[in-house]
C-alpha cells in the first residue's frame, strides 16, 4: 500500500506540474464535448482567464469553427475514445468575444487528444495544444505563393494569347506572300500573263494552278503567258506542274504559252528530254504578248467576216 500510495504521489506531482505549466494548454473534457477544466498554460494560450471561459459552458462538439477549419471528424474520434493527432489550425478567439470578454485574434495550434480510461462514466479527454506562431509565417508565404502562381497563370494566359495572335498574323501574311508569289495580271482584252518568280516547288504549283483557273473563269480569258523569266532552274518536276496548269487552262478554253525560255533553260529542257506536251514556248514575254495580241485581232476579225457573211434574217 505505501508502494502504491508513493506511485500515486508521483504521478499526482507530475500532473500537478502539467497543469501549473503555461508552456502546454491542457484541457480536460467530459463526454459530451464539454471543457471541464483548464490549466494555466490554456490561459497563456487563448488569452482568456480560465473562469469566465468554463462558465460559458462551451460544447467542443457544437463550435462552428471546428466544422469550418474540417477537423470536426477528428474532434468526434477524440470524444469516442480514440488518441487523435489534430491537424494545425488557425483559431480565431475574437469569434467567441462576446463570451469570454476578451479579444485574442487568430491562433496557431496544433492539438493531440488523450483518453483517460476507468472513469466513471466511461471517458474524460485530456486535450494537449501547442501555440504554433511559425504557422502564421507558413500561411502568409502559402498565400503569397498562390497569388504569385495566379499572376503567373494570368501572364502566361496573356502570353498565350500574344502567340496565338502572332500565329495568325504569320499565318495571314504567309498568306498574302503566297498569293502575291503567283500574281495573275490582265494585259489585255482576253489575255493573262503569270510571272513566276523563284523556284517552283508541290505548295507553289498548287497555288500557281488555283489562282490561275481562278483568274481564266472570272476574266473569261482566252490566252495565258506563263512567264518563267524569273524561274532559275527548272526540272522534270516543275515542267510537269506548267504543263499540268497549262492543261487545265485549256479545259476552261484558254490556250497557254511558256514565255523567257533562256538558252541555258532550253539546253536543261534538252538534257532531260522533258516534252512539253505541245505546249508554246517564247522566248521574251514581248514576243509572246504580241503573238497573243495578234491571235486576239485575228480572232476578233474571223468573227466579224463571219457575222457579215450569214444572211440577213
Amino acid at each position: 500500500m505505501e508502494r502504491e500510495a508513493e506511485s500515486l504521489r508521483v504521478d499526482a506531482r507530475r500532473w500537478r506540474a502539467l497543469m501549473a505549466a503555461r508552456c502546454i494548454s491542457v484541457s480536460i473534457h467530459r463526454p459530451v464535448g464539454q471543457t471541464h477544466s483548464v490549466n494555466a498554460g490554456w490561459e497563456a494560450l487563448w488569452r482568456a482567464p480560465a473562469e469566465e471561459f468554463l462558465q460559458i459552458n462551451y460544447n467542443m462538439l457544437e463550435d462552428p469553427q471546428l466544422v469550418d477549419n474540417g477537423i470536426m471528424p477528428h474532434v468526434e474520434r477524440f470524444f469516442r475514445g480514440e488518441e487523435v493527432a489534430i491537424p494545425p489550425i488557425s483559431y480565431d478567439t475574437d469569434a467567441v468575444e462576446e463570451l469570454t470578454g476578451r479579444a485574442g485574434g487568430a491562433v496557431w495550434v496544433c492539438s493531440f487528444g488523450v483518453p483517460v480510461r476507468g472513469v466513471a462514466d466511461g471517458f474524460e479527454g485530456v486535450l494537449f495544444q501547442f501555440a504554433v506562431p511559425e504557422a502564421a509565417e507558413i500561411q502568409h508565404k502559402y498565400e503569397a505563393l498562390l497569388e504569385e502562381q495566379r499572376g503567373l497563370q494570368a501572364s502566361l494566359e496573356a502570353r498565350n494569347r500574344e502567340l496565338e495572335e502572332t500565329v495568325r498574323l504569320i499565318a495571314a501574311q504567309r498568306d498574302a506572300i503566297q498569293a502575291m508569289s503567283v500574281p495573275v495580271i490582265r494585259v489585255g482584252d482576253g489575255v493573262l500573263c503569270l510571272p513566276i518568280v523563284g523556284m517552283i516547288d508541290d505548295v507553289r504549283a498548287a497555288a500557281l494552278l488555283e489562282r490561275l483557273l481562278e483568274a481564266i473563269a472570272a476574266q473569261q480569258a482566252a490566252q495565258v503567258l506563263l512567264d518563267i523569266t524569273g524561274v532559275p532552274a527548272l526540272d522534270a518536276r516543275a515542267a510537269a506542274q506548267l504543263i499540268k496548269a497549262a492543261s487545265a487552262a485549256r479545259l476552261l478554253g484558254a490556250s497557254c504559252t511558256l514565255v523567257g525560255v533562256s538558252p541555258s533553260l532550253a539546253r536543261t529542257l534538252v538534257e532531260l528530254d522533258i516534252d512539253l506536251g505541245g505546249l508554246d514556248t517564247a522566248s521574251t514575254l514581248a514576243e509572246g504578248l504580241t503573238r497573243a495580241l495578234s491571235g486576239r485581232r485575228g480572232a476578233a476579225q474571223r468573227s466579224r467576216a463571219v457575222a457579215e457573211r450569214a444572211p440577213a434574217r
